[in-house]
């Protein structure tokens, strides 16, 4: 079993976001002749001398300008999967069925989001639901909760690159650690602060000093959150981003000088190496160690990009935006 191939992956955070399955890539093509929109553009990365530290202004966001809010009633009501008797969302590989954090956490982002506008109570006993399953999957290691895949992965399909069962994503555990923020702001039930914190304190655990890991310090001392930990790590853009929105849930909270430290950590690496991951006139890269570039993420990466200008009030992230927009705007 595998998890969801980066472009299904994509389609599904585009169908929760907005109710709509996105184009595909062969279709793109026949309108954009001549822009590769997907594969990978080997060569070595160019080295960083040194990780600039900024102190960002954090800015405190109005619900509807946060990350993960603006979901479609569609997006939350939808069924149109394979489901536990508790109605908790599955997913699928060679006829076997299985629990995927990202998966989850999106949708519950979207039932939380529909209740919010709402009222809905429905929406919210299956959003306890679907915390319950992830809290009763989850796997304690020190004091840090990690929510794992009880599969077996290769990233990109590669034999250097597998991930073998249970293994833990960086991006999960953002994502997730957001999601229990949003059931504490809805029910201000202690209960999901606490657990919150358990996992925060995985952002704490580092490569090389922990296992399992989903952080690590690079050779030039930047920060990062891994979405898939290979050795060597993948460095992938949009699932680090994506982790970045769920600390800046918790620090929203919680007013954490920890989780200030983390978040602005974050924020700074993201800002010494977008330059990285651009492919001037082209799809911007996916991840830096193994290269891979695809024209669903470089939009995605956009949409972030304008998340963390609002959140930091800095104008890189916008600028960077516009650069990735201009490469590819389709």
């Amino acid at each position: 079993m595998t998890p969801l191939s980066p472009p299904t992956k994509s389609k599904l955070i585009s169908r929760l976001l907005a109710g709509v399955v996105t184009v595909t890539v062969g279709l793109l093509i026949s309108c954009e002749k001549g822009v590769e929109l997907s594969g990978h553009d080997y060569g070595p990365i160019p080295p960083l001398d040194t990780c600039v530290s900024y102190d960002f202004d954090i800015v405190e966001l109005a619900y509807d300008d946060l990350p993960n809010t603006g979901y479609s009633e569609t997006a939350a009501r939808d069924t149109d999967f394979v489901r536990d008797a508790d109605n908790v969302m599955l997913s699928e590989w060679e006829g076997e069925s299985y629990y995927h954090p990202v998966a989850m956490a999106h949708k519950l982002y979207a039932l939380l989001d529909v209740y919010h506008r709402t009222g809905d109570t429905a929406l919210l006993q299956l959003a306890h639901k679907y915390v319950a399953r992830l809290i009763q999957e989850a796997m304690t290691f020190d004091s840090a909760m990690y929510f794992p895949y009880n599969i077996d992965y290769k990233v990109h399909q590669r034999d250097d690159a597998l991930l073998t069962a249970p293994w833990f994503s960086g991006m999960a555990q953002g994502e997730l650690l957001g999601v229990l923020v949003r059931m504490f702001d809805v029910t201000q039930d202690s209960t999901f602060l606490d657990l919150s914190r358990k996992v925060f304190n995985s952002f704490l655990r580092f490569r090389n000093d922990s296992h399992p890991w989903t952080v690590f310090r690079d050779s030039c001392g930047c920060y990062w959150v891994e979405e898939y930990p290979t050795e060597p790590p993948s460095m992938t853009l949009n699932g680090f981003m994506f982790a970045i929105f769920g600390l800046y849930d918790y620090f929203r909270l919680t007013n954490d000088p920890q989780a200030e430290m983390i978040l602005k950590a974050g924020l700074s690496t993201i800002k010494n190496y977008l330059p990285l991951f651009r492919r001037k006139g082209g799809i911007s890269l996916y991840n830096l160690h193994f290269r891979r570039f695809d024209v669903n993420y470089h939009r995605v990466h956009i949409g972030q990009l304008r998340d963390l200008a609002r959140m930091t009030g800095d104008p890189f992230f916008d600028q960077w935006a516009d650069s990735l927009r201009k490469d590819y705007s389709r």
